[in-house]
């Protein structure tokens, strides 16, 4: 009787948790330990929802505690995501690249010399302006790196005026 006792409670320690608050964060704006918790939440597949809440936490909380050590912390957990199949390499290398690359990741796939390319213009421009606002955000209030966002910032009026020469010289061949 023993023995089935001990094989019930060991059965109910494999069951996964699936109490509302389990894959919650503790409410701490203390950074390396909300990066630390993230990680071990992320371990129980039943977790792996909440990843989009987590990154807004984690943002949340990397503002309020600005440094270049965000960074590393960010690329660890993307990973770490990668990893455990949370998310794709290229999701990523987007989200990276988005807040800490002051190259667009909207516009490294797109040929910027290309007539045709321009046809997406519009849409590119919404891309890279949204991306730009990411890049303030993790840059600026997550690294607290102004230089790094200045170097995006001419990047962005760089790509504008490749656009506007595409633009220029298709409508003169035309």
């Amino acid at each position: 009787m023993a023995a089935i006792g001990l094989l019930a409670a060991g059965g109910c320690a494999q069951q996964p948790r699936t109490d509302a608050g389990h894959c919650q964060l503790s409410a701490t704006n203390n950074v390396e330990r909300l990066f630390l918790e993230v990680s071990e939440k992320l371990e129980d597949p039943l977790c792996h929802y909440s990843y989009p809440d987590y990154r807004q936490q984690l943002v949340a909380a990397a503002k309020g505690s600005p440094g270049a050590e965000n960074e590393a912390r960010f690329a660890a957990l993307l990973r770490e995501s990668i990893d455990l199949g949370v998310i794709s390499t290229r999701q990523g290398q987007e989200v990276f690249s988005q807040y800490f690359d002051p190259e667009f990741y909207a516009v490294k796939s797109e040929p910027r010399s290309s007539c045709t390319s321009l046809r997406e213009r519009s849409e590119l421009e919404v891309a890279m302006r949204r991306e730009l606002e990411y890049k303030r955000e993790g840059m600026l209030e997550i690294l607290g790196d102004e230089e790094r966002f200045r170097q995006a910032q001419h990047y962005f009026q760089d790509l504008n005026l490749v656009f506007d020469a595409v633009d220029a010289a298709c409508t003169r061949s035309t």
